[in-house]
């Protein structure tokens, strides 16, 4: 499930690729990329084990942010996976 929710977020934003990551949009540079992480990481709070939520965090990095970007990330991988942890910890805080 987890590989899944990855690629429908990856496919929404190449979709929308031009309003979403020219200069002058949401998803642009090294704040853009940590807004996408930490809206991904909230994403995750719906329906992932705690494992499941390692290994998805993990390979989301190359899997979706890495191909956003075009192979050139404004962000590392550790950046990536810490933003997309407080978006799910801030997703979960929500809900108690």
């Amino acid at each position: 499930m987890s590989q899944k929710y990855c690629q429908t977020v990856y496919e929404a934003a190449m979709s929308n690729y031009e309003n979403l990551f020219a200069e002058w949009c949401i998803y642009h540079g090294k704040q853009g990329c940590l807004r996408l992480a930490r809206e991904y990481g909230y994403g995750l709070a719906d329906f992932h084990t705690e494992t499941e939520i390692k290994n998805d965090l993990q390979a989301s990095y190359s899997i979706l942010c890495v191909r956003a970007y075009l192979l050139k990330p404004p962000i590392d991988a550790k950046e990536w996976i810490s933003e997309a942890r407080n978006g799910l910890d801030r997703a979960r805080r929500g809900r108690t």
